[in-house]
């Protein structure tokens, strides 16, 4: 059988890298790629697993992304002029999508001797984009082979344990956070460049900042993202840490203190499902967090 993804021998050494890698895939023309596919598949979506705007820029604030004023079906149809960027967020819920995500796992955990590529949340994004569109400064909190489909892109990726590109508050997740960090273009001497094209692929590490810029055709990506054990603890250490910022205790970065760290995932694992079940009492992710902090929440939730 044709392998969807190739991990090149002894590019893997450890369940979490610290460095990007490149590999390869075999997924440019898979059907489930075309812009029709795509078009039906963001139209059938609930409207909080597709989000779109028209152009932004690396440091792009999130409370003044533009609108570009169309639905989601329309936006993938017309993608060519629409100076738009589209993520289509869960895709696994299609079973078809799944079948897919699961196989490409299933075979990065075959070719690397089972330390990558595990059954630990398993989610995969598909990102639609515009004719030299860009993609904002964010970082993810998950282990991502991003995939190119169609068109070229290149991403500037960074270091999330340098302080002068992101700081420790940023790499922390409060609860109703937005994903987008700032930026400035001096980051970019310490940057990693990689440029893919369809056939190509890259490893982008827990928590590393990225942002995108694409060439001048449309582009279509496949993000396949896990989680392990280590990477389930490090998130969780992630929101531990900013909520005993915001209630003016900041703390070291994960590692510096193991016991400690052990208290605060034990602290998690007690609480998160308290807040969730309070979530879905009150029904809203800012209510929830106004009952547990006693004070008016942030901006829109994103978890």
């Amino acid at each position: 059988m044709t392998r969807l993804i190739e991990i090149e021998q002894g590019s893997v050494t450890t369940p979490m890298p610290l460095k990007t890698f490149r590999v390869g895939h075999h997924l440019a023309d898979h059907p489930l790629f075309s812009l029709d596919r795509l078009a039906r598949l963001a139209g059938s979506l609930p409207a909080d697993q597709v989000e779109f705007n028209g152009p932004v820029m690396p440091n792009q604030d999130p409370n003044l992304t533009p609108s570009n004023g169309l639905t989601p079906e329309e936006t993938v149809r017309r993608i060519e002029e629409t100076k738009s960027w589209m993520v289509i967020k869960n895709v696994e819920a299609d079973p078809e999508y799944k079948a897919l995500l699961d196989a490409c796992l299933d075979q990065v955990a075959e070719q690397t001797g089972g330390l990558m590529g595990g059954a630990r949340q398993r989610q995969a994004f598909i990102f639609v984009t515009s004719p030299g569109n860009v993609t904002p400064y964010h970082s993810d909190p998950e282990l991502n082979f991003l995939l190119q489909v169609r068109g070229s892109k290149r991403m500037s990726i960074f270091d999330h344990r340098d302080r002068e590109v992101v700081s420790a508050e940023n790499t922390e997740l409060f609860p109703g956070k937005h994903r987008n960090l700032p930026y400035e273009d001096g980051f970019e001497a310490k940057a990693t460049h990689q440029h893919i094209a369809p056939g190509e692929g890259i490893f982008v590490p827990i928590f590393d900042p990225h942002w995108v810029k694409n060439g001048d055709a449309v582009s279509i990506s496949f993000s396949i993202t896990w989680q392990t054990e280590e990477t389930e603890r490090l998130v969780k250490l992630a929101y531990v840490n900013a909520v005993l910022r915001k209630l003016g205790w900041p703390q070291q970065d994960a590692g510096t203190h193991e016991t400690w760290d052990d208290v605060k995932v034990a602290a998690y694992n007690t609480l998160r499902p308290v807040y969730d079940a309070v979530k879905k009492l009150v029904g809203d992710k800012r209510k929830a967090l106004a009952l547990f902090f006693g004070r008016k929440a942030a901006a829109p939730a994103t978890v």
